[in-house]
């Protein structure tokens, strides 16, 4: 009988047989492969590769780890390696910290490396060194010569079209590269929207609102050529163009107004809301109203606390108001850990940066080389030191206090110290010789009955006039704009302007070399001259705005493609690296992105040569056959019919019911029911149980470079239920109503034309008629607003054909 000991001996022998038996059934290049991945290469990311790569200017002693061919090449001392011979390495020496040698890692980086891991490199040598990465040095993810050859690295090429069988159809060079691709392969385009349809379209693409009966009607009698034209123009100079383009842009900077619906809610500590959000807003709107140049648009954003006012006053305002879009990220607040949120903040800045203006993700090469586009570790640290050489916040704080951006005063400090003076006069010397009268504040009238004597009742008068003085001349409160500047966060790991080491991993407890100021090395090339005044930004965004920089204007322009396609030719935004889709136009792209560099940089001009385009103005039907082929409409052989966004949506109910409060600018509310447009409406952070959410609004946390659209209960649910939508319909009903003099067919056609710019056809009139006899017990107020409802909650109410 066997007893339980020897049992469990028997047992754990025949595993441990069957193991090695696995192991062994492996080939030993698999062995091998598998060891240097798991064992051998996470010890030269972490301890080795800050400070001997290939992709680091100043690496030590000219020995690069991170490649095969660095350590078989050697460096300054020789032979780094060799295989089999662990005894003979100068690596294994030095790890060992033999005496006669260097010792590495050296005490500053981290010192010493572990037992383990010394024999683990000891076993890697002596198995002959296996290594599977390539021989060629490799920028992040990619070797020069692929990213070279990558599409969106390579400078724009304005080509002209192919020649076309169809010669009548194009109007624009636009339809010539669309019309190349569908006879490549034997598709046609669908015929022209009719004119309803077109200019629903495009009033709702550039104004997120539907035409009203008048600009429906002017269009149709206008026959000229040009009548489209002179829709487009009127569009673009409206103010609600600004409004519907500032929404699509907030959605990719991951624009809040506010953390939380009730901002002043978090009683001392409110500084930390976003209270002056809405300034940038409105910049943006007012900026692209009036056609900013895209490469100022960009360069006041990143830089705009270094411009210099071009009325030549001291502050700049829209400048510094511009800069806090380095402000709005989304990062914690109240954590213990201030050095680490500093580090998310740059982190946050440079990911907004590279997405929203190269189509790049940048900051995937925090912890590490970027896995698949050319951005090295170095690269992102040599931008973080630009951020890190940002104020961002007003101060770090102590451990769990909420942080506090940074603020500046958009008045000259000459302003700012006269109103302090002034308010000074006022509350210490006023405030405390007038409380002895009974004033209760320096505005006030003293509340007590006036002194009897005359001395007393001329020395109450002289303050009195004094202060009233002093009122009279106050300079008004001092407009204050979330911005940032140029030096470091006070008591942060890194204030002041300076270069910073890199962090190993990502986290700024375990600092590498330390990496100057400069733009990714494979873009902006070895030789670059170096950051010397401020903190670089400037420089970083006159580079993203130079004509010549390859990804700049494709990825604006794929932008601007996809809010009037529903669709850019890149699918990916966001994305131009390798991880991002091929755009299914490359050559239309790069013409369109020449011509708009050509334009001054102009999105108007940008929106009209798209409008004017025969693609642009198909109507959305298609043949079955044809969507067979080409079921995504890649190829854009009709429009697609798209859903109106959240915003559009409610402003579409206002508008049609003669309510919607057209007033520009100012903070936002966080009343739904509010009758203003829903850009003034509250975005927040911490409540996300809203309508636009509800609709699929972006979420503000994130740069969100297309909105998903969903179909879901809860929508039809809001429709049909809530209080607004409800109030709407009474509205239109009674406007209606009011229109046509009460006659019962006219007001049903009026109501179709509102809502979905054509009038009611013949059956449709019956239905109204038949619905309205259905509610009459209701009443004529009553049954006219549950028929508006009705109306309201039709799918051609909330899609653009």
């Amino acid at each position: 009988m066997i007893c339980t000991a020897e049992y469990r001996f028997i047992l754990t022998l025949s595993v441990a047989t069957a193991l090695c038996v696995c192991w062994q059934a492996k080939s030993p290049a698999d062995d091998n492969s598998e060891f240097f991945e798991k064992r051998i290469r996470p010890i030269l990311v972490d301890r080795c590769e800050s400070c001997h790569s290939a992709a680091n200017s100043k690496t030590s002693g000219n020995l690069a780890l991170d490649t095969r061919d660095g350590w078989q090449k050697g460096g300054d001392s020789g032979t780094a390696v060799v295989p089999g011979m662990p005894e003979d390495s100068l690596l294994i020496q030095a790890v060992r910290y033999a005496d006669d040698g260097p010792q590495m890692p050296p005490t500053e980086k981290g010192g010493k490396l572990t037992e383990t891991e010394i024999e683990l490199l000891v076993e890697w040598v002596r198995r002959g060194a296996p290594d599977t990465r390539t021989a060629v040095a490799r920028i992040g993810g990619m070797t020069p010569d692929e990213a070279q050859q990558w599409w969106a690295f390579q400078p724009v090429q304005s080509k002209v079209p192919q020649a076309v069988k169809e010669t009548a159809w194009p109007r624009t060079e636009i339809d010539r590269f669309i019309l190349a691709e569908l006879e490549q392969r034997g598709l046609a385009h669908a015929a022209q929207a009719d004119k309803r349809a077109l200019i629903r379209r495009a009033t709702f693409d550039l104004t997120g609102l539907p035409p009203s009966s008048d600009e429906i009607n002017a269009f149709l009698r206008d026959e000229s050529p040009g009548a489209f034209d002179t829709v487009v123009n009127a569009l673009l100079e409206s103010p609600a163009y600004g409004e519907r383009w500032a929404r699509h842009w907030l959605d990719v900077v991951r624009y809040a107004d506010y953390y939380q619906a009730n901002p002043r809610g978090h009683g001392s500590n409110d500084k930390f809301e976003l209270h002056e959000a809405y300034r940038y807003r409105d910049w943006v709107v007012q900026s692209l109203q009036g056609d900013l140049p895209y490469d100022q648009f960009i360069t006041h954003q990143i830089a705009g606390d270094r411009l210099p006012n071009p009325k030549g006053e001291a502050v700049y305002a829209d400048g510094l108001i511009a800069s806090g879009f380095l402000s709005l990220g989304s990062w914690d607040h109240g954590d213990a850990d201030k050095d680490k949120i500093i580090s998310d903040i740059v982190d946050d800045q440079i990911d907004v940066i590279g997405r929203a203006f190269l189509g790049l993700t940048l900051s995937c090469a925090r912890c590490h080389a970027h896995k698949f586009d050319p951005i090295s570790h170095e690269d992102y640290y040599a931008l973080a030191g630009i951020f890190y050489s940002t104020r961002t916040l007003e101060h770090v704080g102590t451990k769990g206090d909420h942080t506090i951006l940074h603020r500046a005063p958009l008045v000259s400090d000459l302003q700012v110290r006269n109103r302090d003076r002034q308010m000074q006069q006022l509350y210490e010397n006023q405030l405390e010789q007038l409380k002895t009268f009974g004033a209760t504040d320096v505005a006030g009238a003293p509340s007590t009955p006036p002194p009897a004597d005359d001395a007393t009742k001329a020395r109450l008068a002289a303050l009195v006039a004094e202060r009233d003085n002093i009122l009279k001349a106050l300079i008004p409160p001092i407009p204050i704009a979330i911005a940032v500047m140029d030096g470091g966060t006070p008591g942060g790991l890194f204030p002041g302007i300076q270069d910073v080491p890199l962090h190993l991993r990502g986290s700024y407890t375990k600092l590498g070399p330390v990496i100057p100021r400069r733009l990714p090395t494979f873009f902006a090339g070895e030789s670059q001259p170096p950051v010397t005044s401020g903190s670089g930004r400037l420089e970083f965004a006159r580079w993203i705005a130079n004509p010549s920089n390859p990804l700049t204007a494709r990825v604006i322009v794929n932008r601007v493609w996809q809010h009037h396609f529903g669709k850019g030719m890149v699918g990916t935004p966001n994305n131009f690296g390798k991880l991002g889709d091929a755009p299914s136009h490359p050559e239309l792209l790069d013409w369109l992105a020449d011509q708009f560099v050509q334009s001054g940089w102009s999105l108007k001009s940008l929106h009209r040569l798209i409008m004017r385009s025969a693609v642009y103005q198909q109507a959305s039907h298609s043949t079955p056959e044809y969507r067979e082929k080409d079921s995504e409409n890649r190829w854009l052989g009709y429009a697609n019919v798209r859903r109106l966004e959240a915003e559009a949506i409610r402003d579409s109910l206002l508008f049609v019911s003669g309510r919607l409060d057209r007033t520009l600018g100012g903070p936002a509310t966080a009343d739904v029911v509010q009758l203003r447009r829903s850009l003034y409406v509250q975005t927040t952070r911490w409540d996300r149980s809203n309508f636009s959410t509800l609709f699929d609004a972006a979420n503000p946390d994130q740069p969100v470079e297309q909105r998903t659209v969903s179909t879901v209960a809860p929508q039809a649910l809001f429709l049909l239920n809530h209080p607004f939508v409800i109030d709407q319909a009474k509205h239109l009903s009674e406007r209606a109503r009011m229109a046509t003099s009460g006659n019962d067919e006219a007001t049903i056609r009026q109501m179709h034309e509102w809502l979905y710019g054509r009038p009611a056809s013949d059956d449709e009139v019956q239905i109204g008629q038949k619905l309205l006899a259905t509610w009459a017990s209701l009443g004529p107020e009553a049954a006219w607003a549950e028929y508006a409802h009705v109306l309201l909650c039709a799918n051609e109410f909330i899609y653009i054909d």
